[in-house]
């Protein structure tokens, strides 16, 4: 495991931080890295930002997400959007990038999904948004990668050929390479597949972990954690009937020794890195109020 370092920081000193951060968006490049794990409520949205100059927006919350989408773009000031990756076709993360779509101030270079359709109203309205946009699904699948200058996402699932897959099993599973700091992106995922992953015997370790299917108990094996190895845990969750995230995953994590970030609970996580060595997980409920202190994780 990476050694870290802690350090407790006053929370007028993490406020100027995190207001530093969001103000300075992705037009002054001062960082390597960037990902911010928006706070959709019951869903997944994430944005990174890499000093290239490159936007990726992977999933997009449900519809009514949307706008809030929308505004942590702008407010990031992002203009163009270099791909939307949808992880698979539910409606609590593709929903939200009808809107994305939509916009008429931020561009969208492409478009990249699983190769595995929905058949709601939600996926077909999200499939007709790509098509006005002038754009085309780009399917992405086990094995592949997708490069944006210095970074690179490695496809870990979903394999080709399915017949008619579940949509969570079918997730696009992404670990994300930037220099020596990697995020796993697991989406809706469950157990079963974890297993699969880990036996294609594709590398999964990394430094944050995006928790597959909001925190579900069948989700986040001890077996995949073990695998992963995460310092960090991000739980992207909102009010649900589901019980999310569940008491036996928080329990496993925690035993994984990893820290754990709820966006239900600290809103939108903020994850910064100035050199691609180290990174800070910043916190924020509100743009003005954060509620744990920031933590810096250094890579021996």
């Amino acid at each position: 495991m990476k050694a870290r370092v802690r350090s407790l920081v006053a929370i007028a000193f993490i406020v100027f931080c995190s207001l530093a951060y969001l103000d300075r968006g992705a037009s002054n490049q001062e960082y390597s890295l960037q990902i911010s794990f928006i706070d959709v409520g019951q869903g997944d949205a994430a944005l990174i930002q890499t000093f290239e100059g490159f936007n990726i927006l992977i999933d997009g919350g449900p519809v009514p997400a949307g706008p809030v989408v929308l505004a942590y773009l702008r407010a990031m000031d992002v203009t163009e959007l270099s791909a939307i990756i949808a992880s698979h076709p539910d409606s609590d993360h593709i929903g939200g990038l009808i809107s994305v779509l939509a916009a008429t101030d931020i561009l969208v270079d492409s478009v990249i999904y699983n190769g595995y359709p929905g058949y709601t109203q939600t996926w077909k309205n999200f499939a007709s948004a790509v098509e006005n946009e002038g754009l085309v699904l780009t399917v992405a699948q086990f094995p592949g990668e997708l490069h944006w200058g210095a970074t690179t996402a490695y496809v870990l699932n979903p394999p080709s050929g399915l017949a008619d897959p579940d949509t969570n099993a079918a997730s696009l599973v992404l670990l994300l390479d930037h220099n020596e700091v990697d995020t796993l992106f697991s989406g809706d995922i469950d157990s079963t597949v974890e297993a699969q992953v880990l036996a294609r015997q594709t590398p999964v370790a990394a430094d944050i972990l995006k928790v597959a299917h909001h925190g579900s108990n069948y989700s986040s094996s001890s077996e995949f954690l073990g695998a992963v190895q995460p310092d960090d845990s991000v739980i992207s969750v909102g009010p649900n009937p589901y019980g999310h995230p569940g008491a036996e995953t928080l329990s496993r994590l925690i035993a994984s020794g990893s820290s754990i970030w709820r966006t239900d609970l600290l809103g939108t996580i903020l994850i910064t890195s100035a050199d691609g060595l180290s990174y800070q997980v910043i916190p924020t409920k509100t743009w003005q109020e954060v509620y744990l202190p920031v933590v810096m994780i250094s890579k021996p």
